[in-house]
């Protein structure tokens, strides 16, 4: 068990912290150390918590990192080549159903507005053709056979026509000054844009990728030792530094059947809901893993993880006794989960601890 760390205070005029006290106050405390207290005003921004014997349920914390559903995602490539003229979106828009997103001029279009033109007059002269026979027939001047042919080339205009309309609706082309659209297959986000105004794209060059983020993946990385407690199926916490203290709750989809020697890691796969869009992709975030349970659970003091301080790969603790009676303890945790660090000696069931604020206590306490 290692011992109280308690350090010698001078008397400040830090009215925030500390105050003086009376000899007899003084005569409460360890030999070596002053009466000093937190101040009334500070005491009001601090939090304390005792510490309690619980179970001990252990996590697994694993890292990993954001990433966009890629069963929603919607790649855009260009179907022609072509110089960009327009790209009207930047990543993270958000984009509806058939908005333009890109428009590119090339050749393509004004080649299938060329042939349509041509398929149309071939039509109209066809159709003129075809009323002339129907006439000459009747007057006996032509025969059936002409006019079944005659009508075959009619219909095989109209199919062409028809054809090359349909190509020119899916490249959302103008027939009219060679430029066609990209335009959004669905709702979404921009993930990835690969395109700017004046570019010349290749045919079949990647252009844009809409996802829907209202649920994301996190691409985790579970290393060997850690590998029996994953299972497809559990269900893990996602914390993140960008929301401190806060949790997102999903669930592991996938556990890949195969080890990448690269990274030496087996990846898995967790979703989750992100309603409120504040999970980003590319985000680094800790998964937490509840290990199961070997049916032998032990009861163990269980420090509020909030209390925990790391300082030079030491966790230590700031005890409260009263205003007067503050110390610093180093902590050897056994086990832990998002809630408790778990101890076996060192302190006993009832011993207070600050749980916010406590950093400045601390500071104070170690730099003195």
């Amino acid at each position: 068990m290692k011992g109280y760390f308690l350090i010698p205070l001078t008397l400040l005029s830090l009215s925030l912290l500390w105050g003086c006290q009376s000899a007899q106050q003084e005569d409460k405390h360890v030999v070596g150390t002053k009466g000093f207290c937190l101040s009334a005003d500070f005491k009001n921004q601090v939090k304390i918590d005792s510490i309690q014997k619980r179970v001990a349920s252990e996590q697994i914390a694993l890292n990993g990192a954001i990433q966009y559903d890629q069963d929603e995602l919607a790649a855009l490539k260009s179907p022609i080549q072509g110089i960009v003229q327009t790209v009207p979106v930047k990543m993270g828009d958000y984009v509806e159903k058939g908005q333009i997103l890109v428009s590119l001029k090339g050749t393509s279009v004004n080649d299938l507005g060329k042939e349509l033109r041509e398929l149309e007059n071939n039509k109209r002269l066809t159709e003129s053709k075809l009323a002339s026979l129907r006439s000459m027939l009747k007057d006996g001047m032509a025969s059936q056979r002409e006019l079944v042919e005659m009508e075959s080339e009619l219909k095989a205009a109209q199919i062409g026509i028809q054809h090359v309309k349909t190509n020119m609706n899916l490249l959302n082309g103008s027939s009219e000054n060679g430029v066609f659209y990209i335009r959004a297959p669905k709702a979404g986000y921009i993930v990835d844009k690969k395109v700017s105004p004046g570019m010349t794209v290749a045919d079949d060059a990647d252009l844009l990728a809409i996802s829907n983020l209202n649920e994301v993946w996190v691409s985790v990385n579970i290393y060997a030792n850690n590998l029996p407690f994953v299972k497809k199926g559990a269900q893990v916490k996602i914390t993140t530094l960008a929301y401190k203290g806060e949790y997102f709750e999903g669930y592991i989809d996938q556990v890949a059947n195969f080890f990448d020697p690269e990274e030496r890691v087996v990846k898995a796969r967790v979703r989750l809901l992100n309603k409120d869009l504040r999970l980003k992709p590319g985000m680094s975030v800790d998964v937490l893993v509840e290990k199961e349970s070997s049916g032998q659970e032990k009861n163990l003091l269980a420090i509020p993880k909030d209390a925990i301080i790391l300082h030079n790969n030491q966790n230590f603790v700031v005890i409260y006794k009263s205003d007067c009676d503050l110390a610093v303890k180093a902590v050897d945790i056994v086990s832990e989960n998002e809630t408790y660090a778990f101890v076996e000696t060192g302190f006993e069931a009832g011993d207070r601890v600050l749980t916010e604020n406590e950093l400045i206590v601390f500071d104070e306490l170690m730099n003195r």
